[in-house]
């Protein structure tokens, strides 16, 4: 035991962890913050040189979704944070900032590609499950893990109906890229929601695979609306 001498305080920091958890928990987001808040600048600077502002803005509110996604997560899984209040604040902003990305996602697609009326009822539609999974997150977040996989994989395939107008007005490659990143979010949804192969694992468990789709599905995306961001 350290001796104090008079006038000096004795401080004992606890780290509020979440217990053991694999290795990679949260590197996978931490590097792709890093890379999407470049690569959205870029998508960004691009989108007010060459689009309309209206569509512009929806390109601005995209690459702060995809910054907002990574960053809170590599936050909050990543910081040893001191309390265990805020573990929970960072926990609910995690889970909150998904819906949100997703409504973000389809924003400038929206704007892009459809007719007004037609993108309207889309990001209305959109934009109120985005925010009603966040507002799910922040106020109950011991709600069962089902509800968020049926939140987000609801909320990702709502442009269904419309593939057909995406598919003449924007092309076959886009479309695939959206399609291609819709299956591996949705299975990320799954292994998260069922939990495989279990968080036991000592460098990579089920939170790291549903990380990882996130950042592969999240490439597809990107690219998708690079491709309709350049052809109009």
């Amino acid at each position: 035991m350290t001796a104090l001498k008079t006038g000096q305080v004795q401080r004992t920091y606890v780290i509020a962890d979440r217990g053991d958890r694999p290795a990679a928990r949260g590197w996978f987001h931490l590097v792709a913050a890093a890379l999407s808040a470049i690569s959205s600048a870029v998508l960004i600077t691009f989108g007010w040189m060459t689009l309309p502002w209206p569509q512009a803005l929806g390109v601005t509110i995209y690459g702060a979704g995809v910054v907002l996604l990574f960053a809170v997560s590599a936050m909050y899984h990543r910081w040893p944070w001191r309390s265990v209040e805020a573990v929970q604040w960072w926990r609910r902003a995690d889970h909150a900032t998904i819906s949100v990305f997703i409504a973000a996602t389809y924003t400038p697609l929206c704007l892009i590609v459809f007719e007004p009326r037609t993108a309207a009822i889309m990001l209305a539609v959109a934009w109120a499950g985005g925010i009603g999974g966040a507002v799910l997150n922040l106020v109950w977040i011991n709600h069962p893990r089902w509800l968020d996989v049926v939140v987000y994989v609801g909320l990702g395939w709502i442009i269904v109906p419309l593939l057909p107008t995406l598919w003449s007005s924007a092309g076959p490659a886009v479309v695939w890229l959206l399609f291609a990143g819709g299956v591996v979010y949705t299975l990320g949804a799954l292994v998260y929601g069922f939990k495989w192969p279990g968080r036991s694992a000592r460098y990579y468990g089920y939170h790291e695979h549903f990380h990882t789709a996130t950042v592969v599905a999240a490439v597809c995306h990107l690219v998708a609306i690079w491709m309709v961001v350049v052809a109009h």
